[in-house]
């Protein structure tokens, strides 16, 4: 948590590869520097967090995925983060250009608006390789890659042998990702305050593989079987690389919580219901 004695340090970060960025981020920059909040600026693609200055905000101009990716740089040294949409839906990246610069003061000084979110820590271990650690915030997805062929996992939930899906893959979501791939391959919408380890499986050959959510404590191991061949592993939506069979993953939930700063003029089911136009009619 920011210390409240001090005036809080901002890191503005945006994604070059969106004109738009390009074009206010001096403007916003400027603006921080003649306020004393600037701790540094990074306008790149893709954007990069420095780790050698104190840092209480990050203010990430782009869209979710640049957003993601800030909170994928950070690992378990989270700050809150407040997003200003240049992307398209915006769905974690919750303010506009103007509403930033007028809801400023209050952003960085209302601690109430700072949502703590549950992350995923994700343990990779490849046969003949060392294990390898990530974080989830959105979800960790094993899904098939070249030449396409089904891949079979192996699911055990806290020690215990659950079941084996053969299928395209298999996506384990938080609930702050429960709007992203995991909606779209029919999982569940969970509230983001809510802890819980979503699994939806990704088009399985089978009638009676439906998504489930486990309580948060849960450990999930997930052990591909040596036929996967084009099994890849993706972290909030960025492909980290191929995996082999016989590769298990673990997952737990993390002791670290990423921490995104909600528009204070929202309510709760506001951005379900204005951006993904949940229990709309729409025809």
């Amino acid at each position: 948590m920011p210390d409240p004695r001090q005036p809080p340090r901002v890191y503005l970060i945006g994604n070059a590869a969106k004109e738009q960025v390009v074009d206010v981020f001096p403007h916003l920059e400027e603006m921080l520097r003649q306020r004393g909040l600037l701790a540094g600026a990074n306008l790149a693609n893709p954007p990069t967090l420095t780790n050698d200055v104190r840092i209480d905000y990050v203010i990430v101009l782009g869209g979710d995925g640049t957003l993601l990716s800030v909170g994928q740089a950070m690992q378990h040294r989270q700050v809150p983060i407040i997003g200003v949409n240049m992307g398209k839906l915006g769905y974690l990246a919750d303010f506009s250009v103007d509403e930033l610069e007028h809801l400023l003061d209050q952003l960085l000084t209302d601690h109430t608006l700072i949502s703590q979110r549950m992350m995923l820590d994700v343990r990779v271990a490849e046969p003949a390789h060392e294990p390898w650690d990530g974080i989830a915030i959105n979800d960790c997805v094993i899904r098939v890659q070249a030449p396409f062929r089904t891949i079979g996992l192996a699911v055990e939930i806290d020690e215990q042998p659950v079941t084996t899906i053969v299928g395209d893959g298999l996506i384990i979501a938080t609930p702050t990702g429960s709007t992203a791939h995991n909606m779209s391959c029919g999982g569940p919408i969970i509230q983001p305050n809510v802890d819980a380890i979503i699994l939806t499986p990704k088009c399985p050959h089978s009638l009676t593989h439906c998504p489930v959510v486990v309580e948060p404590t849960a450990g999930v191991k997930i052990r591909l079987r040596e036929s996967s061949e084009g099994a890849w592993i993706v972290l909030d939506g960025l492909p980290i690389h191929a995996i082999a069979g016989g590769t298990e993953l673990v997952l737990r939930k993390s002791t670290e919580q990423f921490r995104l700063v909600r528009h204070p003029h929202r309510r709760p089911w506001d951005t379900l219901k204005m951006k993904l136009k949940w229990g709309q009619n729409l025809t």
